[in-house]
């Protein structure tokens, strides 16, 4: 189901069930009757809104800057990839093929083993590690007199290293959702804006639904957009793994169209 349906769809039922209440609550308790409530209650109704709607606004405004950060991570470390699967051919023939096996291995197991690991909030196994261990072993024991080389071989290094906390960044980010502490401020926060709502007088019976509706809308759409963007790697909208298909067609593209003497 598209996420804007499935946004909607929400919004309508939590819209739905705010009027159910209203109109139950009309049976006793008209809003024409209740006008003797609208000075003190409207000042707490304000005073309650400012409040969950700098909260609100906030954590939604930190979901989707963190979600936007995972994305440029995976790019980052897909470009590291491609760098060092590059910068492998400073490398003797089987060392060189050592790295680049497992600059390919490693990408595999990104998308493969980790993507769907990431996507259902579990945690990844160890065979990331092992392959980074196996990708950095043949550039960390070459030496070279030649210092165009020997440059060569420090910037595969430092892109082995650069890969590990990449790495590290995308699984952060992949755990990191909101707290318990924070959904118990804004979901409790929603249902004590939406209950002071209730208290006000409005002119006529039909307003009362116009009002509630509304904002009750407004907060359950906003409070399905904290959902979805809680964590960048599961849920709708999640992030691709198309960073690295992209550095496995690059890999194969260097591969068919670069010689050793056109890569060094």
């Amino acid at each position: 189901m598209p996420i804007w349906l499935q946004g909607l769809l929400f919004t309508l039922s939590i819209v739905a069930l705010a009027c159910v209440v209203v109109a139950l609550l009309q049976k006793f308790a008209p809003p024409t009757d209740r006008a003797h409530n609208n000075e003190l209650g409207t000042t707490i109704f304000e005073l309650l809104t400012v409040l969950y709607a700098i909260v609100l606004a906030f954590v939604l405004i930190t979901a989707w800057e963190n979600k936007n950060e995972a994305g440029q991570v995976t790019y980052r470390e897909a470009n590291e990839l491609v760098d060092v699967y590059w910068s492998a051919a400073a490398l003797n023939p089987e060392q060189r093929d050592q790295v680049r096996d497992s600059v390919r291995a490693y990408t595999n197991e990104v998308i493969d083993a980790e993507w769907p690991a990431m996507r259902d909030q579990e945690p990844v196994t160890s065979e990331g590690l092992m392959l980074l261990d196996e990708m950095r072993a043949p550039v960390a024991g070459a030496q070279t007199d030649e210092d165009v080389v020997q440059s060569r071989l420090d910037a595969t290094e430092d892109g082995v290293l650069a890969i590990s906390e990449y790495r590290t960044e995308r699984l952060f980010a992949a755990q990191s959702g909101l707290s318990a502490a924070m959904w118990t401020v804004l979901v409790p926060g929603a249902i004590l804006v939406f209950a002071v709502m209730l208290t006000l007088g409005t002119p006529t019976r039909k307003y009362q639904f116009v009002l509630v509706g509304l904002v009750s809308g407004m907060v359950a759409l906003m409070l399905f957009a904290t959902y979805q963007l809680e964590y960048p790697f599961s849920r709708s909208g999640a992030t691709d793994p198309v960073a690295y298909r992209i550095a496995i067609e690059r890999f194969d593209a260097i591969d068919a169209n670069y010689d050793q003497e056109q890569l060094f």
